[in-house]
């Protein structure tokens, strides 16, 4: 026996039509039990919730279980929709090095499986749940497992990409193999999803539904802590830090930017520490390197740390422009969406450019290379014409692919076909 079939032996059967464009609701609401990773701490939390935000109550009546207690529960309560936190849910996301011990964590675990499993079937029970969207690909083996105890069909939302290896290829196929629906956010993330599963790739139940981005709250106003210097060009970074997401990378921008004597380019780096420790138990470091190194070359006054942002709104609205220098060249998250939505330029790195046009509504480099970006962010802050163009383009564009009531009505046609 594979490990796949070990981790989901018995699993019920359920037939599973393609994703469709419109939702049909039919005689009862669907009623779906959402896994959440990160409680609000992070963007696919912050993502399904201006999805259920934006649906019509009929569509489908959801139940939140985070796996960590955060800000989106006070969200949660004030749209009466029931949520409840149980942080022993065992998570397992597949990285570039100490995938054995993670696993073994993972597998370690499920000893809370009884508790939690209890827990989950008075939900079910009480709400009469009918179909599990497993939020994030780092619960997919717990949400398997989950579904299968309660003979429930699940849907697996895909978030992000994998680094290839013999772990990401286990969970990948797991989730084509037994998930009853796919969603990715961007078609690059289908596209890598689809290379690693190979040839058993379903790709008649998967579908590619962006991230929605409501339009900014007028009465909202910018985060004072990042309003000031008034006269620099205040650039923002909204992620958390860890090397495959680059924040690194920013710093030796504003030393470039500093050798040529540019100080009125001032960086915002909000967010807090991922988890990026080489072996369980070890210190963390790459937030001290990071800070170590601006203290040592002087920057100080151009790279600042405001840690974690609950309204990343209001950040945007306090900022000219926002920067992503992902080592993963995955220029489609959450960050960069609710940026387009707020009209700030985005300077970011990849080849796909279905959300930032390089030239249009931002500036996007195939590879990175410091000086470049420098060039970028001098250009926004020399040419205030320039960063209003910019601005109007991605205001436009955003309303285009970023509509939260069109997002979610896709979504409710996948629970619609899943459950039939």
């Amino acid at each position: 026996m594979t490990i796949e079939d070990g981790i989901a032996r018995s699993e019920p059967a359920v037939t599973t039509r393609s994703c469709g464009d419109r939702a049909m609701v039919a005689a009862g609401t669907p009623r779906v039990l959402c896994l959440d990773l990160e409680g609000g701490w992070g963007g696919s939390s912050r993502s399904l919730y201006y999805l259920i935000r934006s649906r019509v109550p009929e569509w489908w009546q959801p139940v939140i279980v985070t796996r960590r207690p955060g800000p989106i529960a006070g969200r949660y309560k004030t749209l009466a929709v029931a949520q409840l936190c149980i942080p022993e849910m065992p998570a397992f996301r597949p990285s570039e090095r100490n995938n054995p011990v993670a696993f073994a964590l993972f597998l370690w675990g499920l000893r809370h499986l009884p508790a939690i499993m209890r827990r989950l079937r008075a939900l079910v029970a009480e709400h009469r749940i009918e179909l599990i969207h497993v939020n994030h690909e780092s619960l997919a083996l717990c949400g398997l497992i989950a579904a299968r105890r309660l003979g429930l069909p699940w849907v697996c939302h895909v978030r992000t990409q994998l680094i290839p290896g013999i772990f990401a290829r286990l969970v990948y196929r797991l989730i084509n193999r037994h998930a009853a629906g796919i969603v990715f956010i961007a078609e690059p993330n289908r596209a890598h999803f689809a290379r690693l599963v190979g040839r058993a790739f379903d790709g008649a139940k998967t579908c590619v539904i962006h991230n929605p981005a409501p339009a900014i709250d007028p009465d909202s106003t910018p985060l004072p802590a990042l309003s000031e210097p008034a006269e620099a060009l205040r650039v923002l970074s909204l992620t958390n830090f860890s090397p495959n997401r680059g924040v690194d990378r920013i710093v030796e921008v504003a030393a470039m930017l500093k050798r040529r004597g540019r100080d009125d380019v001032v960086f915002f780096l909000c967010g807090a520490l991922a988890n990026t420790r080489r072996l369980p138990g070890a210190r963390n470091r790459y937030l001290e390197d990071m800070q170590r190194r601006v203290e040592a070359e002087g920057l100080a006054a151009t790279v600042r740390f405001p840690g974690h942002v609950d309204e990343p709104e209001r950040a945007v609205l306090a900022c000219h422009a926002l920067i992503k220098l992902t080592r993963q060249s995955n220029p489609w998250g959450r960050d960069i969406i609710e940026a387009m939505t707020a009209g700030l330029p985005v300077i970011t790195l990849g080849a796909f450019q279905g959300f930032v046009e390089d030239g249009v509504n931002g500036f996007i480099d195939r590879d990175y290379d410091p000086a470049r970006i420098a060039d970028h962010l001098i250009r926004l802050r020399d040419a205030p014409d320039l960063r209003r163009r910019i601005s109007h383009a991605n205001r436009d564009k955003a309303r285009s692919l970023f509509d939260g009531r069109a997002c979610a009505s896709r979504m409710a046609a996948v629970y619609a076909k899943v459950i039939g």
